[in-house]
């Protein structure tokens, strides 16, 4: 049934002129006249009215009517959408970060003021009209992206059509409302972030090295014979190409570091898994000779993509030679670059997007060649942010120092341990601990300086912010079928230090007092142990710190827009729920 339909037909049941009906819902008799032979449809303010109006009609008839069913009715007879104004806000917010949409050319291309779209990405306003608001949305996706690769990205975040179709799809508007009035892409994002935050948590770098016996790999002295330059065409030499390059810059006598830059597509060489596993041999034998890494992430793709891809990255994350970086404005939907260089080797390349299978490499090893390459990654590199700051024991000094200017400043912070809290614990009992596992001297010393320090910036953190700790609470029994161990991530102390379970019964109350003698320190218990071995502390809208505690001992510091508010908004949404 029309919305013309359904009004006239509410008319007709209540048996009121049409004149009533405008005064009941405050609106002229000409725009009800309009809406009755279905020249205008109405906004959401006006179907309240509308709603509101019939319900008294219905009243005076001697009809007690339910405003919301009515308001349901006439919303679904407009095709206008009721929806939750959090929800609809958090869709769109994730749609304009994943797809990195900018706002502006949002806003021109709607017509709407900039301002207004940020209210509603932020969840201060909501469309008075939802159809029409997606409607303009979906026009302006298929103007700026019909054709490019991005376009198949959005459409496999819709779950609604191939990018082939999406410009005749009729439903390609519905399924942009489909997808605004959802919860399903967040709660998506929300597992993907998990699964992945589960994989650093029981990676363990050493069972990896021995299971790609990492320590057999023999890296050759003999130099690699290339010729000083060679083209590479096609999908099939491309890949033959990167081998080349990997291969060149492991067999020669140069130190310098490998940089890496590519936003080429990765689909069609990803399907080839024995390239893959020579790829990452590639890689390894770089890391076995001391390389240094420095990686620029292609971030500009749904987050669920790049979750996937990060997760390749493990491994080499935590050897702590790599460096990861993002560039916030990559580039067009046109182009597609590639740019490595090493001190022996440059491999660049290029292609249109669409058309990777005609794309081309280029390697060279001349010296004046490699050092125009090296120039011109330096300067791409001077406009990359980090999307990772990576602190591993040998950087121990720096993260002390990263932490002690964090603790000064204002915040609202939030934490998730799988472990008692250092900072909360007393001195006496801490020794008593240490002494209990026969730890040394020396060691106890330098351990206690460590709880000094930590609690120092705990007490400075609450002077200018606010902190909300989640922990374990456990009974007896789910304690002894896994022990806590003290919490040491930041001494970058490896060796786990057992606690009885009267020592944690201990340190828990004393974690509960010190949250009652200090308004600024919140603590929560957790009954259900997601993690084991990784700490998640929050400083809300400006950072995120992974700690893993062993197998290796290493901090990830992310401030990336994107990773970090998927952590803020869909993790911590997920924890909450437990």
């Amino acid at each position: 049934m029309t919305f013309s339909e359904l009004l006239n037909e509410y008319i007709c049941i209540f048996r009121c002129t049409a004149g009533e009906l405008a005064n009941a819902s405050g609106l002229t008799q000409a725009s009800l006249s309009r809406y009755r032979n279905g020249q205008r449809m109405p906004e959401t303010d006006t179907l309240k009215k509308l709603a509101s109006g019939i319900v008294r009609i219905a009243a005076q008839n001697g009809t007690d009517l339910d405003l919301d069913l009515v308001f349901s009715q006439l919303a679904e007879a407009a095709g206008i959408v009721k929806t939750d104004h959090t929800q609809f806000s958090g869709q769109f917010s994730f749609l304009i970060d994943a797809i990195s949409i900018n706002l502006s050319e949002l806003a021109k291309s709607m017509g709407y003021d900039p301002s207004y779209l940020s209210r509603i990405k932020k969840g201060q306003r909501m469309p008075a009209d939802i159809t029409k608001f997606a409607e303009s949305l979906s026009a302006f996706l298929l103007r700026k992206y019909g054709g490019s690769e991005k376009m198949e990205l959005i459409c496999k975040l819709l779950d609604c059509c191939t990018a082939k179709d999406a410009f005749s799809h009729p439903d390609f508007t519905a399924a942009i409302t489909r997808y605004l009035c959802s919860s399903e892409p967040k709660e998506k994002a929300a597992e993907g972030i998990r699964d992945y935050l589960k994989k650093l948590d029981e990676f363990d770098l050493n069972e990896y090295m021995t299971l790609i016996r990492f320590d057999q790999l023999k890296v050759p002295t003999v130099p690699f014979h290339l010729p000083s330059s060679r083209n590479y065409y096609g999908i099939e030499q491309m890949k033959q190409g990167e081998l080349d390059f990997f291969r060149a810059t492991a067999l020669s006598r140069s130190k310098e570091p490998i940089f890496m830059n590519s936003d080429m597509p990765m689909a069609d060489m990803a399907q080839d898994m024995e390239f893959n596993k020579k790829w990452m041999f590639g890689i390894a034998a770089c890391l076995k000779k001391g390389l240094h890494l420095h990686m620029i992430h292609h971030v500009d793709r749904p987050l669920e993509e790049m979750i996937l891809g990060l997760e390749a990255w493990i491994p080499i994350y935590m050897t702590g030679q790599i460096t990861p970086y993002y560039l916030k404005n990559p580039g067009t939907d046109i182009y597609h670059h590639l740019n490595y260089v090493s001190g022996a080797a440059a491999l660049a390349g290029e292609c249109i997007s669409g058309y990777h299978k005609d794309g081309k490499y280029y390697l060279t090893n001349a010296r004046q060649e490699v050092a125009y390459y090296r120039t011109k990654t330096n300067h791409i590199l001077s406009k990359a942010l980090p999307l990772m700051e990576i602190y591993t024991e040998e950087s121990k000094e720096e993260f002390h120092r990263f932490l002690a200017g964090e603790a000064g400043k204002d915040g609202v912070s939030s934490n998730l341990y799988t472990a008692l809290p250092l900072y909360t614990i007393s001195e006496e009992l801490f020794q008593n601990i240490l002494e209990r596992n026969h730890i040394p001297a020396e060691k106890q010393q330098m351990l206690l300086q460590e709880l000094r320090r930590e609690k120092d910036n705990f007490l400075q953190t609450l002077q200018s912010g606010s902190v909300e700790d989640r922990i374990p609470a456990l009974s007896r029994e789910e304690y002894a079928e896994m022990p806590l161990a003290l919490s040491l991530s930041e001494a970058f102390y490896e060796h786990e230090i057992c606690c009885t379970y009267d020592e944690y019964l201990e340190h828990y109350h004393q974690t509960m007092a010190f949250a009652e003698h200090n308004p600024n320190y919140t603590v929560l218990s957790q009954h259900t142990r997601i993690f084991r071995n990784i700490q998640i502390r929050i400083k809300h809208s400006e950072r995120v710190v992974i700690s893993k505690n062993k197998s290796p001992v290493i901090h990830f510091v992310i401030r990336h827009p994107k990773m970090r508010k998927a952590i803020e908004d869909g993790l911590w949404q997920v924890l909450n729920e437990e």
